[in-house]
């Protein structure tokens, strides 16, 4: 997979007011001092694809007229963000991508990309929900299967930063028709409050041998 496909995708994906895009590959990018110290015992693979990831969400930043900075992990893995900015990256089939906007005009970003190939029989009923199920071609069930995957952890991704808590796949129900996924009542969600449990957006589009999910959750949620 080429950064070139990638590219194609985030342009179908479509523009969003304040959001910027970055794409990179592993073998591009320096790190900076805190970003090295966190990857350090990783395989030389791993150290490249995180550059490349931080790159590519430097570039995203750039594309706001944005200068470079920092971006650390966190103790629980998840980047930290330089203040006033919201982001998320991710990477597949040897492409990363980053997406990066100012936490004035969106709450949190979470974005996921996925090679476009069918999801593993035994892990479809781990990600979808019954009623999710019933609604997969029979004859696409584990490629449809896969796209929910990706569309679930978008939102999980956009979600996090917001509770803080983590949940499994069953607690959110995917409609990627209506561009949303919702949380449901499954005992994976009980920790989080009713009051945090917003309506996630969604947009999601295929090609190249890539699935890319977007959540983009905008600052006047509530």
């Amino acid at each position: 997979m080429t950064a070139a496909h990638l590219e194609d995708l985030v342009r179908q994906i479509g523009s969003l007011r304040g959001v910027g895009w970055g794409v990179a590959v592993p073998g591009e990018g320096e790190l900076y001092p805190a970003e090295a110290a966190a990857i350090a015992r990783a395989r030389p693979e791993r150290r490249a694809e995180f550059a490349a990831g931080r790159l590519a969400a430097r570039r995203a930043m750039a594309q706001l007229g944005l200068a470079d900075a920092a971006i650390p992990m966190g103790a629980d893995r998840a980047p930290v963000w330089p203040k006033g900015l919201v982001g998320s990256i991710s990477h597949a089939e040897g492409v990363c991508l980053g997406v990066v906007a100012r936490d004035a005009d969106y709450r949190s970003l979470g974005i996921d990309l996925e090679g476009d190939d069918p999801l593993a029989e035994d892990l479809i009923t781990e990600i979808c929900l019954p009623e999710e199920l019933g609604l997969l071609p029979a004859g696409a069930r584990a490629a449809r299967a896969k796209r929910l995957f990706s569309a679930k952890e978008a939102a999980y991704k956009a979600h996090y930063p917001l509770a803080g808590k983590v949940f499994g796949f069953h607690g959110l129900r995917v409609d990627l028709g209506q561009g949303c996924a919702r949380f449901t009542d499954h005992p994976e969600v009980a920790s989080i409050p009713p009051e945090s449990r917003w309506d996630l957006p969604l947009r999601q589009v295929v090609g190249n041998g890539l699935i890319l999910s977007l959540s983009a959750v905008p600052a006047g949620i509530s």
